[in-house]
């Protein structure tokens, strides 16, 4: 189940890193982060290129340094735990995906309706809290059993 699961993963970090490439070629000089009452918010398109790969890098590099260090005595513990992180990486690639679509998505000229896309942002929130919901489960699921 691990590997599996650090194939999504892996799949999940080069699907974050193709849509980034592909917002930042689709968007304009200056990206349109939100436009409240206040007026709009933008950044260069060069700055939300790099905040972004900064963003995938350090999480998954994160994720990956954990997983790679951690030293449990329980075996079928560390395995559960390190398949949990990937798998948190792997949502958290998901939902980068779906922001960084959005953002492409608020930014373009054309009309569009904006409810056909953003249940993806919810879709992926909500599983991102699933996962976190469930760590107590996979701890309780893998600890020893201790006999008295």
């Amino acid at each position: 189940m691990a590997r599996i699961i650090k194939f999504m993963w892996i799949i999940s970090l080069f699907s974050g890193l193709g849509v980034l490439l592909y917002t930042y070629a689709a968007l304009g000089e200056e990206v349109v982060l939100s436009n409240d009452t206040s007026g709009f918010r933008t950044i260069s398109r060069e700055v939300y290129f790099y905040a972004g790969l900064g963003l995938l890098v350090i999480f998954n590099f994160t994720f990956y340094a954990l997983s790679r260090n951690m030293h449990l005595s329980n075996y079928a513990l560390k395995k559960a735990l390190i398949g949990w992180q990937l798998g948190l990486a792997a949502l958290l690639n998901f939902f980068f995906m779906a922001g960084a679509l959005f953002i492409m998505l608020f930014n373009s000229g054309e009309k569009f309706n904006y409810s056909n896309f953003g249940y993806l942002i919810y879709v992926a929130l909500g599983l991102l809290l699933l996962w976190v919901i469930a760590l107590p489960l996979v701890i309780s699921r893998n600890r020893p059993v201790r006999e008295t």
